[in-house]
């Protein structure tokens, strides 16, 4: 008889179900952001030691911005190599070989090796566009051409040939000049373009900042900051109800 007196009397457990089954649902379907936010937090808090601030995001990544492609400034063809620049930079079959440089005026294949040359520079390479050397020239280039396997340059006044393998500039007959095919500049192929583009994006856009744009979830144009901001709702609201169940558990019993 007490023992069935004394179960009437506890009172009964006031524990909310909405606020458990809402703070469950929540935090399962959150859990993913909020670990990306901790993971790139920690990372950020090391960004200068790990060397991110240097680091150029990777293409793929600099896609997800949608942004507009900085373009080709010229391209001229070298046999099976096409160099092309953009922002100061060359590029060889869509690949960086050099920073830097001047306004390209051509490009020649001969004898196993391509030649590009900018307004104060000759850039040699293999056939495959990898830098060999760089020869800064004493003259101001115009113009550069080919004939009979020997590679020439055009100053403007005069025309010298460029030894490949001395690295140096010798002058010519001027009897030579109408045999010479001078480079000419032509259309860049679109998805080296494309990489071209990329790869600019890339080096202006550092690990650190993809990172921040990541943690804000900025990275993602309009959607992403709408899922940050509900995972954000999300977490004040998980705390709110885990006050919640947390002075419910320790009401004592009577």
């Amino acid at each position: 008889m007490n023992i069935r007196n004394n179960r009437s009397n506890r009172r009964p457990r006031t524990t909310r179900p909405w606020a458990r089954r809402t703070h469950r649902v929540l935090g399962v379907s959150s859990m993913a952001f909020l670990v990306l936010i901790a993971l790139t937090g920690l990372v950020l808090n090391h960004a200068d030691d790990l060397g991110l601030t240097q680091a150029p995001a990777a293409s793929w990544l600099v896609g997800l911005y949608g942004v507009e492609l900085p373009p080709v400034d010229s391209a001229f063809d070298a046999g099976d190599v096409q160099f092309a620049t953009s922002a100061a930079t060359l590029f060889a079959n869509g690949e960086e070989v050099a920073k830097g440089i001047g306004r390209l005026t051509g490009a020649v294949g001969v004898s196993g090796v391509t030649v590009a040359a900018t307004e104060d520079e000759i850039f040699v390479t293999d056939p495959m566009g990898a830098l060999i050397e760089r020869y800064v020239a004493d003259v101001a280039i115009r113009q550069i051409g080919s004939s009979d396997q020997r590679i020439f340059i055009a100053d403007g006044a005069t025309i010298s040939e460029f030894d490949a393998q001395a690295m140096n500039l010798v002058a010519i007959d001027d009897a030579l000049a109408p045999h010479i095919r001078w480079s000419r500049p032509v259309a860049p192929n679109v998805e080296q373009a494309r990489q071209i583009g990329l790869a600019m994006l890339g080096q202006a856009l550092n690990w650190e900042r993809v990172l921040l744009d990541i943690h804000s979830g900025r990275i993602l144009p309009g959607l992403g900051r709408w899922l940050a901001d509900l995972t954000a709702l999300a977490l004040l609201y998980m705390c709110g109800t885990g006050i919640v169940l947390w002075t419910r558990r320790r009401q004592p019993r009577q």
